[in-house]
């Protein structure tokens, strides 16, 4: 079969590489030199493997980078987003502008900006939380309260739900949580190419993560039924028929019934959680959802949690993730918050 020209350059660099390894061994620099083209070798020819690549190069060089100079990159790359008009700098706006209606304009472009800068730092911080070792990882961890609430149910063999908004870094939740055998649901990436580097990031503590199916929703029913800790994010937009509407800042958002569906024939204690941004790293805070107790209606759960979710976002905006179509499924009658971009000619 004939090569294309990068599988050419692909093997004529492999045959250089193995010749340094003869020529230069024992030598530091002939290591090295090897060792680069031995990488240029296997510079992947696929569109999938283009993006594996990529992602773990750029969750390498992310690594690398000190925190703080990583969130000064982030929040450069933040207001590029904002200034060039991006997509999601424009969903952005439609959502907070829903949200807070009081907010003046420079205010709103101002928690915008805000709010893709913290979009961003999710993307670099992907880097220490994919390399960095644990007791790295643990100078991260700022403050921590509420654990109370998690271990002493678990202690006496009662389950526990955590709710865990899109709100700061959730994932750095996969690393606080592992030790206690957590088991969470995910939705697989459009590309399935990242798909295995993201589990190997989210599980390399501890935290199990099933994918979002008939088989995932049985385990993590099994997980609760036999006393073990489950972490689900609830404010992603279901499906038509698995959730109800309920208000969200003064609008009404599909909201998911899956938690209150899992909760019924368990005794499980519900908590939110969250991992905010601090200065040096984060602060993860525990506490249950609703001081009255559990909700006993999908509706009235679903209220409680949107509230609960308000409370949390309120402490910081800017670090809610407001770059998703949250509000894409409306009550009948009710316009569509989205349009279409007018294409530029």
């Amino acid at each position: 079969m004939r090569q294309g020209y990068l599988g050419r350059a692909k093997d004529l660099v492999g045959l250089a590489a193995s010749r340094l390894r003869v020529t230069l061994a024992g030598s530091r620099v002939g290591q090295a030199l090897a060792t680069a083209a031995q990488s240029l070798a296997d510079f992947p020819q696929r569109k999938a493997d283009w993006v594996r690549w990529l992602l773990a190069g750029a969750t390498r060089l992310f690594s690398w980078l000190p925190f703080s100079a990583a969130w000064r990159l982030a929040d450069a790359l933040g207001a590029l987003t904002a200034a060039v008009g991006a997509d999601a700098a424009r969903i952005t706006r439609i959502n907070l502008a829903k949200c807070f209606p009081n907010l003046q304009t420079a205010e709103l472009k101002a928690l915008s900006r805000a709010s893709l800068g913290h979009a961003w730092r999710l993307v670099v911080e992907a880097g220490p939380l994919s390399h960095w070792p644990a007791d790295r990882l643990r100078r991260l961890l700022v403050k921590e309260t509420g654990r109370e609430w998690i271990e002493g149910p678990l202690g006496r063999k009662q389950a526990v739900l955590l709710l865990v908004p899109h709100y700061g870094n959730w994932e750095f939740l996969c690393y606080v949580l592992g030790d206690l055998q957590a088991v969470s649901l995910y939705d697989p990436p459009r590309l399935p190419a990242l798909e295995a580097s993201l589990l190997a990031s989210r599980q390399r503590f501890g935290m199990r993560l099933l994918p979002a199916n008939a088989g995932g929703l049985r385990a993590v029913a099994k997980k609760l039924k036999a006393g073990g800790l489950v972490c689900i994010l609830p404010d992603q937009a279901p499906a038509a028929k698995a959730g109800v509407f309920a208000p969200f800042f003064g609008q009404p958002v599909l909201t998911m019934t899956l938690p209150y569906r899992l909760l019924q024939g368990t005794d499980a204690t519900v908590l939110m959680a969250s991992a905010q941004r601090v200065p040096g790293g984060f602060a993860v805070h525990y506490a249950p959802l609703a001081a009255a107790g559990r909700p006993n209606s999908a509706q009235g759960f679903a209220q409680a949690l949107n509230r609960g979710i308000e409370a949390l976002v309120q402490k910081d905006p800017a670090q809610y993730l407001w770059e998703y179509k949250r509000f894409k499924r409306q009550p009948p009658g009710h316009p569509n918050p989205y349009p279409k971009r007018r294409k530029r000619f």
